[in-house]
């Protein structure tokens, strides 16, 4: 298909009221992954999520249009067949930044879908997408799957393998009687205990009674599988149980079904101790789309699993350039996150931070809850009049009452009062969207660069902030 042909044909798909392919990738969206079965297209219903109002054309096509451009068909083709591999790929990208995660390099389509390396194992990631229609996941489903992810561990070292089949679909609960199934139990009951055996936790009576029967009854059964469909003829039950305690299962996964990727991408360039300065939205996307690109090239361009794996630094070359404070070096300001040090310089006590870190993440929640309910424009809306409230009181503190010591809770004391008036008139009838869901999104915009608490002289007054840690650091 040519490029005219290409666009004719995304056209026509758009006048039907379906999502077209062009629509993959929106930098700073989230999209539903039921178009893009591997089988028959349908309808689906997506949340998208609408970052820059009148600009979404180009945001829109960006990714696709360019990987397009230097690929041709082959690109176009790729990137639709992996579109939920190419960002659950770059969201481990991301995550490799922060040191506590351990994580040597990312390949993606390399023996599995996605393998992490860790510094003491592998990581073996089976990604797997299906609409609502086609029903939850079964065990008869997956434990195929499994096996065969089982036998790529020949690929690596054997024993230091984690095998996990990730899934945006939930995993079946029903209590199936045992003449209608083959398996004795749900896949769900099966993800439900492995869970508390790999959390070393104990289990309950009734528990440890499945999942002894549990063993009995699927070990053998692998075992089978590996010796004819995958011909180990020599597998023991020592090795299958050393997958099978190894395996995790993670249907309904939020890595799929709504992870705030921006959020963790600024996450993990301040809490890694990657960068000292600040991004915006738009910045944050633009890195976004350099490391999915990253992943595509690396898809497309490279054979061996040695040229396909992505390191740290292959990721930290996605960077653009930072908002820098004049010669302020953010690296010197006490905090992990960029809300630690933007609400420091605003003048919060470090014990104040900790709850706003919880508001966030309590409305982080709320906000997936309110976006199921189709009231993603709504939110939109009210995080942007929040952010206008906020940047009025900053202006009322620091400009007229000429308050320029550590105004973030004067500022904060003044917009407390005036965000229910605004949420109720955005979001009536809405019990979840309370004064403590209106503050995370206030602690989440500052985490993201949107808010900010400290004065608007900040060149002078933040020189003397450091100045003045420093002094106390090195009396």
């Amino acid at each position: 298909m040519n490029h005219t042909g290409f666009i004719i044909f995304n056209a026509i798909l758009l006048i039907l009221g379906i999502l077209p392919p062009a629509l993959f990738n929106l930098t700073l969206d989230e999209i539903g992954y039921g178009l893009f079965e591997k089988k028959s297209p349908k309808k689906s219903l997506f949340a998208v999520r609408f970052i820059f109002a009148g600009k979404i054309g180009e945001t829109v096509i960006r990714i696709k249009d360019q990987v397009f451009r230097e690929y041709g068909d082959q690109g176009a083709e790729t990137l639709e067949k992996y579109f939920a591999q190419i960002e659950y790929t770059a969201l481990w990208c991301i995550r490799m930044l922060k040191e506590i995660e351990h994580i040597q390099s990312v390949i993606p389509e390399g023996v599995d879908d996605v393998v992490i390396v860790r510094d003491d194992y592998y990581e073996l990631h089976q990604v797997k997408t299906r609409s609502e229609s086609q029903g939850p996941w079964t065990l008869s489903d997956v434990l195929p799957i499994l096996c065969k992810q089982y036998h790529k561990r020949n690929a690596f070292q054997p024993h230091k393998c984690h095998f996990h089949f990730v899934s945006n679909s939930l995993a079946d609960n029903k209590k199936i009687a045992p003449r209608k199934s083959n398996y004795i139990c749900s896949l769900y009951r099966l993800k439900y205990l492995l869970e508390i055996r790999q959390s070393g936790q104990g289990f309950e009576v009734k528990e440890a009674e499945d999942f002894v029967a549990i063993e009995l009854e699927l070990i053998p059964k692998i075992q089978e599988q590996l010796r004819q469909e995958h011909k180990e003829d020599r597998v023991d039950e020592k090795q299958v149980k050393d997958c099978f305690y190894k395996t995790w299962i993670e249907t309904d996964s939020l890595d799929l079904n709504g992870v705030e990727v921006l959020e963790e991408l600024q996450n993990g360039l301040t809490e890694g101790q990657q960068d000292e300065a600040s991004y915006t939205t738009y910045q944050l996307g633009k890195i976004y789309d350099r490391i999915v690109l990253l992943v595509i090239r690396k898809i497309l361009e490279t054979k061996s699993l040695e040229e396909r794996k992505i390191t740290k630094d292959d990721v930290l070359q996605c960077k653009v350039s930072p908002i820098v404070f004049g010669d302020i070096d953010l690296d010197k300001i006490p905090g992990l996150t960029m809300l630690d040090k933007k609400t420091y310089l605003g003048g919060f006590d470090a014990t104040e931070t900790p709850i706003f870190h919880r508001q966030r993440k309590q409305a982080d929640w709320i906000w997936r809850k309110l976006e199921v309910l189709g009231l993603r424009q709504d939110l939109e809306r009210l995080t942007t009049s929040i952010l206008d409230l906020q940047g009025v009181c900053r202006n009322s503190i620091c400009r007229k009452q000429g308050i320029n010591i550590k105004p973030g809770p004067q500022i904060l004391d003044q917009l407390r009062p005036q965000l229910m008036p605004v949420a109720s008139s955005i979001l009536p009838g809405q019990p979840d969207v309370d004064e403590q869901f209106c503050l995370g999104i206030i602690w989440k915009e500052t985490n993201l660069c949107s808010a900010w608490w400290h004065s608007f002289d900040q060149n002078r007054l933040l020189q003397e902030q450091i100045g003045s840690l420093q002094n106390e650091i090195n009396p």
